[in-house]
C-alpha cells in the first residue's frame, strides 16, 4: 500500500523520534547511577577477597545498610593451632569471591557450657556506603572473657545502631575462658613469645585485619574505636598497654571494666594448674601434658568438667566467697602481649603516634541485680549491719569500721548502701586511681565517665545498662543483657541520645561539646536529671573513696573478668 508524500513523511518523522527517544533511553541507562538495592554489595579487600554481603532495609523502610557476616580474620585455631597465637587468614587473590551472607552466630567455646566451636575466629562488618571512609566503631563482647555474652544477638551492633552512629561496625569473635587466656607453663614457648593472652592476640588479629581492609567497607583504617563492655572493656585495657596493638586503634572506651591486672604469666600458671589436673593431663613430662591439652575435646575446658572460679564473686563484697573467689584474673601481664598493667602504662616503652583518648567508665550500682543472686535484698538497717560487719572484719581489725562505713552513705536504704558501697570498693575507686595513673602516660588522653542515670524500668544504673542504652532498649533482654526489655519514657531516650552523641564525637575525633575533659580535670556524670550530664572538677565519689581509702578499703578493685 502506497503513501502519500506528506505521510510518508509524517511516517518516517514519527519512526525517527521513537529512534531518538530509545536512543536516549539507552543513554541514561548507560550513563547514570542504577538502583542496584537489590544486587548483593561487594566489598573488594586487599587481603581477604571479594567479600559478598546482603543489603537489609531498616525500620524507617528508606535507609539501607550492608551486612557482612562472620568474616573469617584467622585460620581456624585448632589442632597445634589450639593455644597458639592466630595465624592470619589470607584469600587467595583479590578477586576470590567470600560469601558472607550467613547471619548464623558463630559463638566461640563458652567456658560455661562448652558450647561453641574453636573455628570461631569470625567478624561481621555493617556499613551504609561501600565507597565512603567513614570511622569504625569495633565491639568487643561482654562475658568475663569466659562467654559471648549474646554477641550478634541484640547485644552488639546491628544495622539500626549502625545507621545511628553514622559508622562503620565491627563485631569481633575472639578465643574464650581457658582455650584463649590459658597461661600455664606447659603452653609456654619462649622462642614464639608465647606465654599467655591469646585471646588479646585474637582481637590484635581482628585490628591489623580491620586496618588492611576496612577501607573497602567504606571504613577509615585511621579513625578506629574500639568499644568493650565488662570483659570487654577489660580487653579495652588490655589492648592500650599492649605493644602489639599500638597505633592499630585510635580511641577506645571501656565500659565497665576490672581496673587490676595484678598477676603475671607466672602468677596464671599457679592459679591455672588446678584446671590442667582437672581435665586429666598428670602425665610426667611436660611435652606428654602438652599434647595431652591438644588433644582434649574443646568442651572440656568449660565448666561442665572443671571448677571455675565463681564469677558471680566479681559482683559482691570482696572475699564474701573467700579470698579465692577474687581471684579470676584471665588477662595476665606477660613479656610480649600485655607487657604492663594499667597502672604502669607510664612505664610501657611504647607511646601511639598521636594523643590516644580512652573513656573509662563505670555504673554507680553495677552490682545491684548480681548481689540479689548471693543475698535477697535487705529488709532493714539491722540486717544490714548483721550481713557488713562481719565481712568488714575479714578486712580490717578497725573495731570502729563498720559504723565509720555507714557513715559514709547517710540517709540511705540498706540495699543502697550496699550497692553503692560494694560498686565504690570494687569498681569506682579503684577505676579512678587507674585512670589517673593512665592519664601520666604520654599521648595517652584519659577521660573519666560515671554512670547514676536510673532507667524508668525502677532499678539502679546496673552492670550492662550502658551497652543496652548504646544498642537500643530491650535488646539485653533475652541475652543476658540484665532483662532490661521495657518502654524508654522521654528521660530514657534523652540519656540515649546523650550517649549516643558521646560515641560520635569521640569517633569522630571531635571535642567534647559539654566542656568535658580529660582526667584528672574533669569528670563527666550522666545523671538522673533533666540535663542528664554533669561535667564535675571532682573525681566520681570523691568524698566516698578518700573516706574508704582512709580505711583502707579500696584495694579490692575487680581483677580482669
Amino acid at each position: 500500500m502506497k503513501c502519500s508524500k506528506k505521510t510518508c513523511l509524517i511516517i518516517l518523522a514519527i519512526f525517527l523520534f521513537l529512534v531518538a527517544v530509545a536512543v536516549a533511553l539507552l543513554v541514561v541507562f548507560l550513563i547514570l547511577p542504577r538502583d542496584n538495592s537489590t544486587a548483593p554489595p561487594r566489598a573488594r579487600t586487599k587481603t581477604a577477597g571479594t567479600i559478598l554481603g546482603q543489603t537489609v532495609v531498616l525500620k524507617d523502610k528508606e535507609t539501607q545498610i550492608h551486612e557482612f557476616h562472620n568474616i573469617r580474620y584467622a585460620k581456624p585455631p585448632v589442632g597445634e593451632l589450639r593455644f597458639r597465637p592466630p595465624v592470619k587468614h589470607t584469600a587467595e587473590n583479590p578477586e576470590e569471591l567470600v560469601e558472607a551472607t550467613n547471619s548464623t552466630e558463630i559463638l566461640c567455646i563458652q567456658a560455661d557450657n562448652g558450647d561453641g566451636t574453636e573455628d570461631c575466629l569470625v567478624l561481621t562488618v555493617r556499613t551504609a556506603n561501600l565507597n565512603a571512609s567513614k570511622p569504625v566503631l569495633v565491639w568487643l563482647h561482654g562475658g568475663g572473657l569466659a562467654t559471648n555474652h549474646g554477641m550478634m544477638g541484640g547485644y552488639s551492633f546491628d544495622s539500626e545502631v549502625t545507621h545511628k552512629v553514622e559508622a562503620v561496625t565491627v563485631n569481633v569473635n575472639f578465643r574464650l575462658g581457658f582455650i584463649g587466656f590459658s597461661s600455664v607453663e606447659e603452653l609456654w614457648d619462649e622462642e614464639a613469645g608465647v606465654y599467655a593472652n591469646n585471646g588479646i592476640r585474637d582481637m590484635i588479629a581482628a585490628l591489623n585485619w580491620i586496618q588492611e581492609n576496612i577501607a573497602g567497607f567504606g571504613g577509615d583504617p585511621d579513625s578506629v574505636t574500639v568499644i568493650g563492655e565488662s570483659g570487654g572493656a577489660t580487653a579495652v585495657l588490655a589492648l592500650a598497654c599492649s605493644p602489639l596493638a599500638n597505633n592499630k586503634f585510635h580511641a577506645g572506651i571501656a565500659q565497665s571494666p576490672a581496673p587490676e591486672m595484678r598477676f603475671t604469666h607466672v602468677d596464671g600458671d599457679k592459679y591455672q594448674r588446678t584446671i590442667v589436673d582437672q581435665v586429666g593431663c598428670t602425665q610426667n613430662s611436660k611435652e606428654e601434658r602438652k599434647k595431652c591439652l591438644l588433644d582434649l575435646p574443646a568442651e572440656k575446658f568449660s565448666r561442665k568438667y572443671i571448677d571455675i572460679v565463681n564469677g558471680d564473686a566479681y559482683f559482691t563484697f570482696p572475699r564474701s566467697q573467700g579470698e579465692d573467689a577474687d581471684v579470676v584474673g584471665l588477662v595476665v601481664i606477660d613479656p610480649v602481649v600485655v607487657t604492663v598493667p594499667p597502672r604502669e602504662l607510664s612505664s610501657a616503652g611504647f607511646v601511639p603516634d598521636k594523643p590516644l583518648p580512652v573513656i573509662i567508665s563505670n555504673l554507680a550500682e553495677e552490682n545491684f541485680e548480681w548481689a540479689w543472686i548471693i543475698k535477697p535484698p535487705f529488709s532493714s538497717e539491722e540486717e544490714l549491719k548483721s550481713t557488713l560487719g562481719p565481712l568488714l572484719k575479714n578486712l580490717t581489725d578497725d573495731a570502729d569500721v563498720l559504723d565509720k562505713v555507714l557513715a559514709i552513705y547517710p540517709d540511705q536504704d540498706p540495699v543502697t548502701v550496699w550497692s553503692l558501697l560494694t560498686c565504690d570498693m570494687r569498681a569506682t575507686c579503684p577505676s579512678n586511681d587507674v585512670a589517673l595513673a593512665m592519664s601520666t602516660a604520654s599521648n595517652r588522653d584519659i577521660y573519666r565517665l560515671y554512670i547514676s542515670h536510673r532507667p524508668s524500668l525502677g532499678i539502679p544504673a546496673v552492670h550492662a545498662y550502658d551497652s543496652v542504652v548504646l544498642f537500643g532498649y530491650g535488646s539485653g533482654a533475652s541475652n543476658g543483657g540484665g532483662g532490661f526489655s521495657f518502654s524508654p519514657v522521654e528521660l530514657d531516650l534523652k540519656f540515649e541520645r546523650h550517649y549516643i552523641s558521646m560515641v560520635k564525637q569521640l569517633a569522630q575525633n571531635k571535642k567534647f561539646d559539654d566542656g568535658w575533659e580529660t582526667f584528672p580535670g574533669k569528670s563527666m556524670i550522666y545523671e538522673n536529671s533533666d540535663e542528664i550530664s554533669n561535667v564535675m572538677s571532682n573525681k566520681p565519689q570523691q568524698t566516698e573513696c578518700e573516706k574508704l581509702a582512709e580505711l583502707d578499703l579500696v584495694k579490692y578493685g575487680w581483677q580482669n573478668r
